[in-house]
């Protein structure tokens, strides 16, 4: 039995979508992690994107099972009514994750990593 969940990450180009087949619940969490590794490159958006992508799948780097990358939404999502439940938005700057019953939270890359003033 899975726990699937879909993340969008939004670039300028398109968007790339990473699906976790298991542990969606913990993706939300792993998503801030990502931002916050992701730091140092932000707005350089090809090493950007590859520490997000990076962060969220380093679970299973080493297997064949678990996660997989696409370039359309085509997974299930038990979060979002097989929407993507997590959005990285690497233009804004903007995480929205979409729980069960369609709780919505909103937060900005500096506020993850604890820098309010947005600098």
């Amino acid at each position: 039995m899975g726990d699937r969940r879909m993340a969008e990450i939004v670039t300028e180009g398109g968007s790339l979508y990473v699906y976790s087949h298991s542990g969606g619940y913990m993706m939300a969490a792993e998503a801030e992690d990502a931002i916050k590794a992701a730091q140092p490159r932000w707005g350089d958006r090809s090493y950007e994107t590859r520490i997000v992508v990076d962060q969220l799948i380093k679970g299973g780097r080493d297997s064949e099972l678990g996660y997989g990358l696409m370039l359309k939404p085509n997974a299930e999502d038990e979060y979002n009514h097989d929407t993507p439940s997590i959005v990285i938005d690497l233009q804004k700057q903007m995480l929205i994750v979409v729980g069960m019953f369609d709780v919505t939270s909103q937060r900005t890359f500096a506020e993850i990593v604890g820098d309010n003033d947005g600098s």
